[in-house]
């Protein structure tokens, strides 16, 4: 029996790559998406939206259609669509895979807090490869020490929100956590108006939003004679959309808990 998946934001980037990717699979059947009111693609063939053949369903308005004859929903949204998502979804008990990023800390704990009624897999990046770079940091950073200065550069098409990126963050996050520090206390956004030298233990953040780049991510460790650069380069944002439906067939059995990527991939 294939899953039946839900899109909400249909119209989007990822929106778009997910579906395509849902329709090419003969494993999986694409339940339902929606997109806003206003959106010129509404009432388009999902087909069609994506330069396939039409498949007789098309991109709704209607909220409700993607909790529907639906078996996991995967939410590539922003922030606010995304809470209500996965409220709506504990409502209707049915799984939840998300890849949205930008959350605050009082909205991400929000959006766990569902996960005592339904399994929800968050990621800020659906990548195999970022998933086995976040490895690769924590041995870094534990055994290069303390003396090494630790910077994240990042770079992302111009339509992107949010920065420094979540998957930055992600990083970030990783990297601190090898020093048994949180990355709130000691990430560096922006050196505009700072005139002193360069703190210790702090970690960088470096932002490029430019073309249609979709995703670069290096974290470069220095020391005064040597530099070690990890690098991960996403040339197509179908490596996201497959890495979250893998998740989402992979929930289907799952019970309620909020789970990561890296649990997936066990």
């Amino acid at each position: 029996m294939s899953a039946k998946i839900s899109i909400p934001g249909g119209n989007g980037r990822m929106g778009k790559t997910l579906i395509k990717e849902i329709i090419e699979n003969e494993n999986l059947e694409l339940a339902n998406s929606y997109c806003l009111p206003d959106e010129k693609e509404k009432g388009l063939d999902l087909g069609t939206l994506v330069g396939h053949n039409p498949i007789d369903k098309i991109l709704t308005d209607n909220l409700s259609s993607i909790f529907e004859d639906t078996d996991v929903i995967i939410d590539f949204t922003v922030p606010e669509a995304s809470i209500l998502h996965v409220e709506k979804a504990a409502t209707y008990e049915i799984p939840i895979v998300i890849g949205t990023t930008g959350f605050s800390n009082e909205q991400f704990d929000k959006i766990k807090s569902f996960s005592n009624k339904i399994p929800i897999v968050y990621s800020a990046n659906f990548s195999v490869g970022i998933t086995i770079m976040k490895k690769l940091i924590n041995d870094a950073t534990k055994n290069l020490g303390s003396d090494w200065e630790i910077e994240i550069f990042e770079a992302h098409h111009n339509k992107k929100v949010d920065s420094p990126s979540g998957t930055a963050l992600l990083l970030g996050s990783a990297a601190a956590k090898a020093r048994g520090k949180n990355l709130d206390d000691i990430k560096q956004l922006s050196r505009e108006g700072i005139i002193e030298k360069r703190k210790k233990d702090e970690i960088g953040f470096s932002v490029v939003r430019g073309g249609n780049v979709v995703g670069e991510h290096s974290i470069k460790y220095f020391n005064g004679d040597e530099r070690l650069e990890i690098n991960h380069i996403a040339n197509d944002r179908s490596i996201f959309a497959k890495g979250a439906i893998r998740a989402a067939i992979w929930i289907l059995n799952q019970k309620p808990g909020f789970f990561t990527l890296d649990h997936v991939l066990r």
